[in-house]
């Protein structure tokens, strides 16, 4: 169903993503990733929720959000109050990084 990707970088050293339908995904930058996290609190409380963290991820285009969202969690929640609050929101942000999700044309 899908072909290989191909990799490539352009002349800044950013990587890009060409599928072999041609179309090209840039990877969001952190800044753009954090702002995308920070836009998915949903009551404005200034901590993300699980949920919120599952419509996030959902909406860089993550096939499992739900899972993203666990491991998310797991991963940067130090004081296990079940929310991301700012502080902890880098480690989220370096994750989803880690992930490869990109900007589509």
């Amino acid at each position: 169903m899908y072909g290989p990707m191909v990799y490539q970088k352009n002349i800044a050293g950013n990587c890009c993503v060409i599928g072999t339908n041609g179309v090209k995904a840039v990877p969001y930058s952190e800044t753009q990733l954090k702002s995308k996290f920070r836009l998915s609190d949903a009551n404005g409380d200034g901590r993300l929720s699980k949920q919120e963290l599952r419509n996030a991820f959902a909406s860089l285009g993550s096939f499992a959000p739900g899972w993203r969202a666990f491991r998310a969690l797991r991963r940067a929640d130090k004081n296990r109050d079940g929310f991301i609050d700012e502080e902890e929101l880098d480690k989220v942000v370096k994750y989803a990084a880690k992930r490869g999700y990109t900007i589509r044309d």
